[in-house]
């Protein structure tokens, strides 16, 4: 264990409100009670009264109101990014100085952030991907320099048991599209191009898809724990004149690699787009 699982913040006595508690918002809430966030001391606040009582009995929390915001430690924005103009005016009303503010807003920079919450300076962003939603997600957080040492950590301690959770600066957000936010779509892309093929070769598709699912899933497992580059496990896969080889010549003659990095930067791209980067 290291040393900053160690000193991980106590969260029981956290209190957390979350704004707009969508598919992204639902998961973060999620890892927030998993690390040890009290299911009456996480607030949702959805757009009516009704949407906030659905939403919390489904994740095992409690419904709030923008009153509530006054009193948390966290305010989670789990809003679209369309919405962030006509909603955080009146977040601004209730919020203290002492709240860190983390908004799920794609796209929403940390300037535009201090912008609509004028004189708040304690503003975080994450950005997660879906997979986080089991424990097996990545999240980049980018602080403004204002957020102090402590409340990075408790950050982190919130997504604890998310998956892989790194600190990057607010000028890589658009890399981290192509690397981690937009990944998962890429990789289910893949993996029904090979559920396909393999059904066109023969296998059942209940068959082909517990196969490939395992192969993409241990293969990730085995570079992960064993350390080693993609490159050399895959060249320990490959003998010389065998299938694997020939296959991965017709992948380098499909243009494979190119199409995954063109992929990777049209994401990365359109980031910048929705930013005006």
């Amino acid at each position: 264990m290291d040393e900053a699982t160690t000193e991980a913040p106590d969260l029981s006595a956290l209190s957390l409100v979350m704004v707009g508690a969508g598919n992204m918002g639902g998961a973060f809430l999620t890892a927030a009670l998993s690390a040890g966030v009290r299911a009456e001391n996480a607030l949702i606040v959805n757009s009516s009264p009704e949407s906030s009582q659905r939403a919390a009995a489904a994740l095992g929390a409690s419904a709030g109101t923008l009153e509530d915001v006054a009193r948390a430690d966290v305010l989670v924005l789990g809003i679209k990014p369309y919405q962030v103009d006509a909603v955080l005016p009146g977040v601004r009303e209730h919020l203290e100085a002492r709240t860190l503010v983390i908004s799920l807003a794609a796209g929403v920079s940390l300037e535009r952030l201090a912008a609509l919450l004028p004189g708040h300076e304690r503003l975080t962003r994450a950005m997660p991907n879906t997979p986080m939603a089991i424990g097996e997600g990545v999240t980049a957080l980018m602080h403004a320099d204002a957020v102090p040492a402590a409340q990075r950590e408790l950050a982190r301690a919130l997504l604890a048991t998310s998956g892989v959770v790194e600190e990057v600066r607010e000028d890589q957000v658009h890399a981290v599209i192509g690397a981690a936010g937009s990944a998962p779509a890429f990789v289910f892309y893949i993996l029904e191009a090979m559920i396909d093929e393999a059904v066109r070769q023969g296998l059942t598709r209940d068959l082909a898809t517990r196969m490939v699912e395992q192969t993409v899933r241990g293969a990730a497992t085995l570079v992960m724990e064993s350390g080693d580059h993609p490159a050399l496990a895959r060249a320990a896969v490959c003998s010389p004149g065998g299938t694997t080889a020939e296959g991965v010549a017709a992948l380098d003659r499909a243009g494979v690699r190119a199409g995954i990095a063109a992929a990777m930067d049209a994401a990365a791209a359109k980031s910048r787009a929705m930013t005006g980067a």
